[in-house]
C-alpha cells in the first residue's frame, strides 16, 4: 500500500484484498477450499474474528461460498449487475466510468457491472420505463432530490441495512445524508459532494482588463464587472453572465438558487413549510431582473451554455463540480488553465457565501436481486479509497467521506475553492414526494418574473399557493 492510505484499511480489509489478490493469481484456484479460518489467523498474525470479517465480505460479494461440513470454496460463479447511470452522454465521461468499473472488478472479481447509458435530461423518464416494465437496474445514478419521488413509488430500497456502517458514519448529514431521506429512511447516498458556485472565465476577463477579483464579490461588484465586459465587447456576441432558460427543466430554478440564498430566502423551511413568497424572496428576485434588465445574459439550456463559456464567449455561470471533466471536455486543456471557481457572491461584503449541495447520488432498486452485490458497488464507488479517488479527482465531485475531504488529492484551486464553498451549504429540502412536480412552479415563476417582466409578489403568491395545494396532496 502507499504511504497514507493504510489509515482508511482496517486490518480485516487488508485481509479481504491479500485473499482476493491470491484467487486472482490462482493461489486459490475456482471450486477449490481455502484454508481454514484458524490456519489464517496465525498466517495473518490477527484473531480469527478478523478473519471471519474478510471471509463474510467476500461472501456477501459471492467470491466465496460457505459449503457446511466442507468449509469455503472459491466461487466460480460472477454476479452481473447493471447499472444506469448519465456518465456516457459525453466522451471523457465514459471513459472515467469505464476506468472506475474496471478497478471495482479488479478489487471484486466475482462481480460485473454492465452499464446502461442514459443521457441526463432523459434519466427519469429512461429510469421509470425500465422500472415499470419488470427491467430495472440494480444501481442507478440520480441526482439527489428525485430520490422522495421514487421512493415513494417503491421503487428503491432502504440502504441502511445493506451499506457498510462506516461509509454512512464518515459522511456529513446536513451536506450529504439528509439529500437520500424519505420519511425517515435513507434511500440513496451521495456520489460525492457538489454545491454550486461561480466560474469565471479568466481569458475573457483579462481581455476586458478584468484581474483580481475578490472571492466571494458582492451582487453590486459582479452588477458592475458585467457591465464592463458589456462595455469592453460592445458589438461582439459576448456576454457577462448565463442563465439556464429551458421552461421544463430543474436546473432553470435550480441553478439560480444561490441568489435567493444570499438574500436569506429558501424554498422550503426548516418544518417542510412553502416558503416562496418571503420577503427575502421578493428581494432576491427583484435584484435578479433588475441585474438580467441591466446586463448582457446569455439565455439557454444549460449544454449550449457550457459549450459558448468553454469558448470564451461568457464570463460567468453557476454550475456544480462535475463542471471540471465538462470543460475539459470541451478545451481539451485542464481546467485550472482557462477557469476559475469563486464563491458565490453575497449581499454585502460582511455575509458568508451560501449555497446547497446539488448531490449525484446511487440508489438500489427494489427489482434487484442482488442487493447485497449493489450495496458493494455504492460503497466501493463512494467509499472504497482507490475507487472513489480516481472518480472524485477526474468529475471534480468533492468526497463524501469526510477523512478522504483532506487528502492532498483536493488541494488544488478548483477543489479549494468548492471545499470553502461547501462550508455554508446544505442540502435542498427534497423530502415531499412532488419536489420534482414543484420545480415546475418554480421554473415558470423564474420565466415570467426575469423574462416577462410579471409581478413578482403577486407571482411568487400565486406560486407559492399552487405549491401548498401540490404538498397537501
Amino acid at each position: 500500500m502507499e504511504a497514507g492510505k493504510i489509515q482508511y484499511k482496517p486490518l480485516y480489509l487488508q485481509v479481504k484484498d491479500v485473499i482476493i489478490k491470491r484467487i486472482e493469481d490462482e493461489v486459490y484456484k475456482n471450486g477449490e477450499i481455502i484454508p481454514p479460518e484458524a490456519g489464517l489467523a496465525e498466517e495473518f498474525g490477527t484473531s480469527i474474528t478478523t478473519i471471519r470479517q474478510a471471509l463474510t465480505l467476500l461472501v456477501d460479494d459471492g467470491v466465496l461460498v460457505k459449503k457446511q461440513g466442507r468449509g469455503t470454496i472459491v466461487s466460480k460463479q460472477s454476479t452481473k449487475l447493471t447499472f444506469l447511470s448519465w456518465l456516457p452522454e459525453t466522451p471523457q465521461g465514459a471513459k472515467i466510468l469505464t476506468d472506475v468499473l474496471a478497478l471495482f472488478h479488479e478489487k471484486h472479481p466475482s462481480v460485473t457491472v454492465e452499464c446502461i447509458p442514459t443521457q441526463y435530461n432523459q434519466a427519469r423518464k429512461t429510469l421509470m420505463k425500465l422500472i415499470s416494465s419488470g427491467n430495472a437496474p440494480d444501481v442507478v445514478h440520480i441526482q439527489a432530490h428525485w430520490t422522495s419521488y421514487f421512493a415513494s413509488v417503491g421503487a428503491l430500497e432502504p440502504l441502511e441495512p445493506l451499506v457498510e456502517k462506516s461509509n454512512l458514519d464518515n459522511r456529513f448529514y446536513e451536506k450529504d445524508l439528509a439529500g437520500g431521506m424519505y420519511r425517515n429512511k435513507l434511500y440513496s447516498l451521495a456520489w460525492g459532494l457538489c454545491p454550486v458556485a461561480m466560474i469565471a472565465n479568466k481569458h475573457l476577463l483579462k481581455t476586458a482588463g478584468i484581474s483580481d477579483l475578490p472571492s466571494p464579490m458582492t451582487l453590486e461588484a459582479l452588477q458592475e464587472v458585467c457591465q464592463q465586459i458589456d462595455h469592453a465587447y460592445e458589438g461582439e456576441d459576448k456576454y457577462g453572465y448565463a442563465l439556464n432558460s429551458s421552461v421544463d427543466q430543474e436546473s432553470d430554478f435550480l441553478t439560480l438558487y444561490f441568489f435567493l440564498l444570499a438574500f436569506n430566502g429558501t424554498l422550503i423551511d426548516e418544518q417542510g413549510d412553502v416558503v416562496l413568497n418571503s420577503p427575502e424572496n421578493i428581494e432576491a428576485f427583484t435584484w435578479l431582473r433588475n441585474f438580467v434588465n441591466s446586463v448582457r445574459v446569455f439565455k439557454s439550456n444549460i449544454h449550449d451554455i457550457r459549450k459558448r463559456f468553454a469558448r470564451g464567449d461568457i464570463a460567468f455561470m453557476s454550475d456544480a463540480p462535475w463542471i471540471k471533466y465538462q470543460l475539459e471536455e470541451h478545451t481539451g486543456q485542464p481546467f485550472d488553465d482557462n477557469f476559475v471557481v469563486l464563491l458565490n457572491p453575497v449581499l454585502s461584503s460582511q455575509a458568508k457565501s451560501r449555497s446547497w449541495t446539488y448531490n449525484h447520488a446511487l440508489a438500489i432498486c427494489a427489482q434487484s436481486e442482488y442487493k447485497p452485490q449493489a450495496a458493494k458497488l455504492i460503497d466501493a464507488l463512494t467509499n472504497d479509497y482507490d475507487i472513489s479517488n480516481l472518480y472524485y479527482s477526474q468529475v471534480g465531485h468533492l468526497p463524501n467521506n469526510r477523512n478522504y475531504l483532506a487528502d492532498s488529492t483536493f488541494d488544488t484551486p478548483f477543489f479549494a475553492t468548492f471545499k470553502q464553498q461547501l462550508t455554508y451549504s446544505s442540502c435542498i429540502h427534497a423530502e415531499n414526494a412532488s419536489f420534482s412536480k414543484a420545480m415546475t412552479f418554480c421554473t415558470d415563476a423564474v420565466k415570467k418574473i426575469l423574462y416577462e417582466q410579471a409581478d413578482i409578489e403577486q407571482e411568487l403568491d400565486e406560486k407559492e399557493y399552487y405549491l401548498n395545494m401540490l404538498y397537501s396532496d
